[in-house]
């Protein structure tokens, strides 16, 4: 009950820093779960060949009629069949082939916070990043934007349900009897629906089906699978297979889609926010990195964007998204595992019994003294450039995406590919400024460490 009312709460950002810092690298948070700081109590739970596994607590994010999510999924087995099949739509090389569907939702967002430059007018990042991220999964999952930006609102609701719904089910996952398998049960549904209440969630839901049966119809039309018209992820999905080599369901095929539009927006929306929290902050990281945009474009006067192969070449900017995002990961509850038997896990000299469950914060980990220095609390980027070999191991180690592992972030190739297109576009189109550094933004945990009401203002900046 201790823990659960923190996290209702949502201030678990703050309290699992500060339980760490006060009882060390080990600590019950539970009767029946154990926090760790540890590097190698990260590699023994999340790295390559690691026999533990995942606790029931993410039966909580399994979807009534769909089929098992890779994220979900408790079974090992099920889980290397299932990103094996997927892993293809997911790589860096096929996220590049979208990358014009990317680039196209980017362009849409400057122009819209190029009409409210100027002005003096307050603009919420919070909204508008989270419409971009919106609109690009549209773009991969869906087959095209969903709006956000154009309209510059929140179109079915789908943000709105989807934060309400990751509020309730990760959290009441936590419960004996795990009650929130109720919310996407279909008999909630209908009596919300007799009851005359919105349910954005169940709407998004039946668009979601929708747009993919339209998808599998179109291909069963086409003929071989090149003919395709268009190539984005959702164009993998319905070639998928199942473990039988039978074609994919429309349960399978859903819950991919469904699976990059809740985890693959926010995830990366707060990873922009974090970026540009971290520069706007420090004005000697503004002015270098602005310098290494600017140079950047001023080599290319008639280039308007900036793919990513060539952005994560900026060494500086690299520097500035590695520090940010390690700072300011989006997970910040714990990533819950069971050590195996026989002989549990053994974390600075405490034994802890096979079964336990035990789980490491992303946010608490990523702060670890014994791995990043004194200063792991503080912003700078430099320690990323000081020693490439030192800068590889940081990237072995930290957990922004989950860690290493089997269990890694599946769309981190997603979300590196927008931010550091985003830093890059923001910085050289527009001067931008805190509207209040004292208290940039609203801070809630609800499993995302999520940002709210961050309020710039923007000025265009003279190209030439």
């Amino acid at each position: 009950m201790w823990r659960n009312w923190h996290y209702w709460r949502g201030q678990w950002h703050d309290v699992v820093l500060a339980l760490h810092a006060r009882y060390g690298r080990v600590v019950r948070i539970a009767p029946n779960e154990v926090s760790i700081v540890d590097e190698a109590a990260a590699r023994a739970l999340y790295g390559h060949g690691t026999p533990v596994v995942k606790t029931d607590w993410y039966a909580t994010w399994d979807i009534p009629g769909t089929a098992a999510g890779l994220f979900a999924t408790r079974d090992r087995a099920e889980h290397r069949f299932l990103r094996r099949r997927v892993s293809r739509a997911y790589s860096m090389t096929a996220i590049l082939e979208f990358e014009a569907h990317i680039q196209g939702c980017f362009d849409l967002l400057l122009e819209q916070l190029a009409a409210r430059a100027d002005t003096g007018d307050v603009v919420d990042m919070a909204d508008w990043t989270n419409a971009v991220t919106y609109d690009v999964v549209g773009e991969l999952a869906y087959g095209a934007p969903l709006g956000h930006v154009r309209t510059g609102s929140d179109v079915l609701g789908i943000r709105q349900a989807i934060l309400t719904g990751f509020f309730w089910m990760a959290n009441l996952g936590h419960y004996p009897g795990q009650p929130s398998r109720f919310l996407n049960h279909p008999a909630l549904a209908a009596v919300l629906r007799g009851l005359g209440v919105p349910n954005s969630f169940l709407r998004f839901r039946e668009w979601s089906v929708t747009r993919v049966r339209a998808r599998m119809q179109e291909r069963s039309a086409a003929g071989p699978p090149d003919q395709s018209p268009r190539k984005d992820m959702l164009h993998h999905f319905v070639q998928m297979k199942d473990a039988q080599g039978n074609p994919a369901s429309e349960g399978e095929v859903l819950i991919e889609a469904m699976n990059i539009i809740g985890a693959g927006a926010d995830t990366t929306a707060i990873g922009m926010r974090a970026c540009l929290y971290y520069v706007c902050t420090h004005p000697a990281v503004y002015k270098r990195l602005q310098r290494e945009i600017d140079e950047y474009f001023a080599a290319r006067p008639d280039q308007q964007g900036i793919p990513y192969n060539e952005a994560r070449q900026l060494p500086y900017l690299h520097a500035v998204v590695s520090e940010a995002t390690r700072l300011h990961p989006s997970i910040v509850y714990q990533l819950l595992r069971r050590p195996p038997s026989p002989g549990g896990l053994t974390v600075a000299g405490h034994t802890i019994p096979a079964g336990t469950t035990v789980g490491i914060s992303p946010r608490a980990q990523n702060r670890d003294r014994a791995v990043w220095g004194e200063d792991a609390d503080c912003f700078r980027p430099e320690r990323w450039l000081d020693d490439p070999g030192r800068a590889r191991y940081f990237e072995s180690v930290s957990m922004t995406f989950g860690g290493n592992g089997p269990r890694m972030c599946i769309g981190r190739n997603i979300a590196l590919v927008e931010i550091f297109k985003f830093l890059a576009l923001m910085l050289h189109t527009f001067d931008i400024e805190l509207v209040d550094s004292t208290r940039p933004w609203r801070l809630e945990t609800f499993w995302f460490a999520y940002q709210h009401e961050m309020y710039v203002r923007l000025w265009k900046r003279a190209k030439g």
